[in-house]
């Protein structure tokens, strides 16, 4: 008995190495502009206050892996089968295999030579020279409570360490449309063992007629986190099929299928994430920058969470999003894309897109073989600085032109210099950049010579209270130096004054001149508080035309508002 336990064991060890000789360590590759690039938008964010942002850049940069197997596709040619999202971010990869004698062979800086934008799979290609034979995919549809085995080199104290999981098939076709579209594919739902690192990796089942004892039924790719033992796999007869259509076939690699795709991407309203698989990694390292800054600084709540929340995840992707977002943004959603214009250079193409009377020029190039977006029109780079300014930024000095937010409320009190008394002041902003209109209340005391026309003794000095309210407009600088903005402005107001007192004989209006400056703090969520003073000079006539003119000195407090 003990022979035979011995012998079964020996078996099971051979078909396990077996298998471990044809998955593989997947590592994505950045390429030295989107490396520098990370760097570089690193310091500046750390520079300009958003450490919170600049620490998943750090941690992103160390590198992230995941892990693949080999299949010899329709063409005959072996790749390397793994998820798009764990090389989507990369220039080449380096594929590692562990040897049964403890030796690792490495392909360097292998080619992503086909991902896809509906289904989380990807293909690296391998040289001519390689020899190693491939996994089969299983033609058998899984069944409920099949045994699945799960192969891959999840992360053990940070470094890739091979395991082999047990489980059964708890649903063979379940429909999860936040994961795939149920109208391309259902997926397998298992319970075998997954942890971070396994994506790419394959779902097996045992099979005697397979060299490796096994055959893949699908790709291991999500685990859901609130639910225990609940995988999903993307079964092997979804990755042959688009494979076969989409890469050997061509049906979505060509440059038609990608502008048309893009075009009805762009027809869905509001939804900017449809846009971003469009966006190049070369856009990314361009523009992503400016484009993060800009969402974090002047977009909505739920578009600025919406891109955290994935930059927390994955960097690269966050500025893809937010990349993408300005070019829904920049998109006339009231007509229809369409592709009047195109142009072939060595590089790529030159493609016009016009939507109504409006027209928008881009620039296309191919990567990871599908054809994406370069530059569009009206998507711009942070503004090159001088080596002087760049010395000057170092040390902490980045300075832009900018107010980042649209609504501010504030109040305070004046002090009136003309009568020596205080009064308050409230006042609601819709503010731009340069210019802020709103509207004002504020109160003040007004000294005028009470006279009595049935009276002879001379005419005596009265005080009457004021309150006044109207619009206002403020032509204003604001200069943004990291997180706080400082800004001088001018102020010209009018609107209705009012006073209790009859005597005063005071026509109904008032207008006002003035100037002051506000210093504002520009936090991370969608309120900002201020601080700031002003001088106004308020004037007012009687109805006998004698003018009065009123000088105080306002200090308020408020708090700015994103917009919605």
């Amino acid at each position: 008995m003990m022979s035979v336990a011995i012998a079964a064991l020996a078996m099971a060890s051979a078909a396990a190495q077996n298998i471990r000789d044809k998955v593989c360590i997947v590592k994505g590759n950045l390429s030295n502009e989107n490396s520098e690039f990370l760097a570089k938008i690193q310091d500046s964010l750390k520079t300009e206050g958003y450490s919170y942002y600049a620490k998943y850049i750090e941690s992103f940069l160390k590198g992230t892996f995941g892990s693949g197997f080999i299949w010899y596709a329709q063409d005959g040619k072996p790749y390397i089968v793994t998820n798009g999202h764990v090389v989507y971010d990369y220039e080449t990869v380096n594929i590692s295999f562990e040897n049964e004698d403890g030796s690792v062979s490495e392909f360097k800086d292998m080619k992503i030579v086909f991902t896809d934008d509906d289904v989380d799979v990807a293909l690296v290609g391998l040289p001519a020279s390689f020899k190693k034979e491939g996994l089969v995919l299983s033609s058998t549809k899984v069944s409920d409570g099949d045994d699945v085995f799960s192969a891959g080199f999840p992360g053990l104290a940070g470094e890739p360490s091979w395991q082999l999981g047990k489980g059964i098939v708890s649903n063979a076709s379940t429909k999860v449309k936040e994961l795939l579209d149920p109208s391309i594919s259902t997926l397998i739902q298992h319970t075998a063992q997954i942890d971070g690192g396994n994506s790419g990796g394959p779902l097996l089942v045992k099979d005697t007629s397979a060299k490796a004892g096994y055959k893949v039924c699908g790709i291991n790719t999500w685990k859901a986190i609130a639910r225990q033992n609940t995988n999903f796999a993307i079964p092997a007869s979804t990755l042959e099929s688009i494979v076969k259509s989409n890469f050997i076939n061509g049906e979505k690699t060509s440059f038609e299928s990608r502008s048309k795709a893009f075009v009805e991407s762009a027809a869905k309203d509001k939804e900017f994430s449809a846009i971003a698989p469009f966006v190049s990694n070369s856009m990314v390292s361009n523009y992503g920058e400016a484009a993060l800054k800009e969402v974090l600084g002047k977009s909505s709540s739920s578009v600025r969470s919406y891109v955290s929340d994935i930059f927390e995840a994955n960097p690269i992707e966050g500025l893809r999003y937010a990349l993408a977002y300005q070019i829904r943004s920049k998109i006339d959603i009231e007509n229809r894309l369409n592709v009047t214009e195109t142009s072939d250079e060595t590089s790529g193409k030159n493609v016009k897109f016009t939507a109504g009377e409006s027209s928008y020029d881009s620039f296309w190039i191919q990567e990871h073989g599908l054809w994406k977006i370069s530059e569009f029109a009206g998507i711009k780079a942070d503004k090159k600085k001088t080596d002087k300014e760049k010395a000057r930024n170092t040390n902490g000095s980045n300075v832009t032109f900018e107010d980042p937010y649209l609504v501010s409320v504030c109040g305070g009190f004046s002090r009136n210099f003309t009568e020596e008394d205080n009064g308050f002041y409230l006042d609601l902003a819709f503010r731009a950049n340069f210019v802020s209109v709103g509207m004002s209340l504020m109160t003040e005391s007004l000294t005028f010579m009470n006279e009595d026309e049935y009276s002879s003794t001379p005419s005596e000095e009265a005080t009457a209270s004021m309150a006044c309210i109207g619009p206002f407009i403020q032509l204003k600088v604001p200069v943004k130096v990291r997180k706080v903005v400082i800004m001088p402005f001018a102020e010209a107001r009018a609107g209705l004054a009012f006073t209790s007192d009859l005597d005063m004989n005071l026509k109904p209006f008032f207008a006002g001149l003035g100037g002051g400056l506000e210093v504002a703090y520009c936090t991370d969520s969608d309120v900002s508080p201020y601080l700031g003073m002003k001088f106004l000079s308020n004037s007012y006539k009687s109805e006998a035309d004698e003018s009065y003119s009123v000088k105080d000195l306002v200090i308020f407090a408020g708090i700015k508002f994103s917009e919605k």
